[in-house]
């Protein structure tokens, strides 16, 4: 525990059980308490000095290594010849250095020296030699300044600046990561945004004082709605111009999006600002060690307009309205209008429509499609698969009042929690449940090697029956790729079209296959049919 003086006050010293102590027994807010707590002033008459021999005082040596990265030399003039030599220690009244290779000077003679640190002469004039040893092999002479006494905090003081500045010069040279030479067009368009985005925080900071808190944080109200309005018009297309003018610029660097300096060019002017929105905080922290988890798919399907300011909020909405966060919600309503197509299809028969969703993430689809019919033409079987169960878990919660209040019994549903790498490594794995008339698989083949979503597509068209449907989703290059992996960290395996249909043609050659298309263009889905 911290020592008590007579008076009992704690003084701010802890030894090392102290401080274990305090790491294990005490809240961190009491611990930093005890550590930051004032160091008590003592009076003069407490003061104490130096004990034993060190009571006679003898001014301090410096080594040369003490004294790095100065470069301490000493010119000896002996027998008419100067030499440069190297020196040991040094002090106020004298130093000691290695001997000249000509000779060795006696005891008591006399020599002219001149001594320097780095390119600063310290001392001219003369030494008188007061010892002569061997110390580790070599021979070592200490020597006297005669009528002078070194600056000793003077020398101490021009090492801290040698120290700065080599240190200041490596960290420059770590630092300057962000130094682009040229490519203008991609740094002016960069720090446009950052100019754009600070006035802005200033405007909206004012406005926001203005506003009630209910307009912001309350329930749905038309100032809030009719304030997104505004920002939609003007801010919101602002800065979804500018993130495509720079993802537009960072493709004509040296490795384009991969450009390390781009990268941090970037981040030094932009991911302050950035982070203040929820879904790119998330989306960069990964919280459940992944990318694009549940979380941050629902902050694109419904919580758009999030941040605990009225500028991060309209930052979250800028982000939404770019091309990646549309296409995310395009794919979803790919996939309900196909459930929703197979519902009326198979409206009045006797057998359960089967539904497989892979990778299902918060099931957002589904969420949306069962509060919007208004009843059920056919009995439903569903099974979503998903490796993370907070995700189901999400899915659960938000689809079971649902399903059981609007359709009781009509849906059976089934949570299968279980990993990506037994999806793709066990052919069995949907065998229990039978064949699926619809098999979809909306973003999981943006993760997945070639050879992986080869052998993936064939079992999932193996779960497929007769006629059925098999989708799978793959992202194309998009104008968001910029700002998700610049500030995000958050890296797709992009696809064509073609490649995506090879990746079909390869794993079901006789299957009719096709393309369909989501309102961005950004992620279209490979639609596979066998029979």
């Amino acid at each position: 525990m911290p020592s008590l003086d007579s008076k009992g006050n704690g003084h701010a010293v802890l030894d090392s059980a102290s401080v274990d102590f305090i790491a294990s027994e005490l809240d961190v807010q009491r611990a930093f308490r005890v550590v930051d707590a004032p160091v008590p002033v003592r009076t003069y008459e407490e003061l104490e000095g130096a004990q034993g021999r060190a009571v006679y005082f003898r001014p301090q040596r410096h080594s040369a290594a003490d004294l790095k990265p100065l470069a301490c030399t000493i010119e000896l003039e002996f027998d008419g010849i100067a030499e440069c030599c190297a020196v040991r220690d040094v002090s106020q009244t004298g130093l000691a250095l290695v001997a000249p290779t000509q000779g060795l000077p006696e005891i008591h003679q006399h020599l002219s020296a001149v001594l320097r640190f780095d390119d600063h002469e310290a001392f001219r004039g003369e030494v008188v030699v007061g010892s002569v040893r061997v110390q580790d092999g070599v021979t070592v002479i200490g020597v006297s300044f005669v009528d002078f006494l070194l600056d000793v905090d003077e020398i101490l003081q021009l090492r801290a600046v040698r120290q700065w500045s080599a240190e200041s010069s490596h960290n420059r040279a770590r630092g300057r990561s962000w130094h682009l030479p040229a490519h203008d067009r991609f740094k002016a368009a960069v720090a446009e945004l950052r100019l754009y985005l600070e006035d802005a925080q200033q405007e909206l900071g004012e406005l926001e004082a203005r506003l009630p808190w209910s307009v912001l944080h309350g329930p749905d109200n038309a100032a809030r709605a009719a304030l997104i309005g505004e920002l939609r018009s003007e801010f919101v297309a602002d800065v979804v111009r500018m993130n495509e003018e720079i993802d537009t610029a960072v493709r004509g660097l040296p490795d384009g999006h991969r450009n390390a300096a781009a990268k941090q060019w970037s981040l030094r002017h932009l991911h302050d600002m950035f982070m203040q929105v929820p879904v790119l905080h998330r989306a960069r922290n990964k919280p459940l060690g992944y990318p694009g988890d549940y979380g941050v798919m629902d902050f694109m399907y419904e919580r758009q307009f999030e941040g605990t300011t009225l500028f991060a909020r309209a930052v979250s909405l800028a982000f939404n309205q770019t091309r990646a966060p549309r296409a995310v919600r395009g794919r979803k309503d790919v996939v309900k209008q196909q459930v929703a197509a197979l519902l009326a299809r198979r409206a009045g028969t006797t057998l359960p429509v089967r539904v497989l969703s892979v990778a299902a993430g918060p099931a957002q689809e589904l969420v949306e499609l069962f509060a919007e019919l208004e009843d059920l033409p056919t009995r439903l079987e569903l099974v979503l698969f998903e490796q993370d169960k907070n995700a189901l878990a999400y899915a659960f919660r938000r689809l079971k009042p649902s399903l059981d209040g609007r359709f009781p019994g009509a849906v059976r549903t089934t949570f299968l929690h279980d990993s990506i790498k037994r999806l793709l490594r066990d052919e069995d794995l949907f065998q229990p449940f039978g064949v699926f008339d619809l098999v979809y698989c909306a973003g999981l083949y943006d993760y997945l090697q070639l050879n992986s979503t080869v052998v993936l597509t064939r079992r999932l068209a193996a779960v497929t029956a007769e006629g059925g449907q098999l989708l799978v989703a793959n992202f194309v290059d998009h104008s968001t790729r910029w700002l998700m992996e610049h500030h995000l960290d958050w890296s797709l395996i992009y696809r064509s079209r073609e490649e995506l249909a090879e990746i079909g043609m390869r794993a079901v050659p006789k299957a009719r296959n096709r393309i369909l298309e989501e309102e961005s263009g950004a992620n279209p889905f490979l639609e596979l049919v066998s029979g």
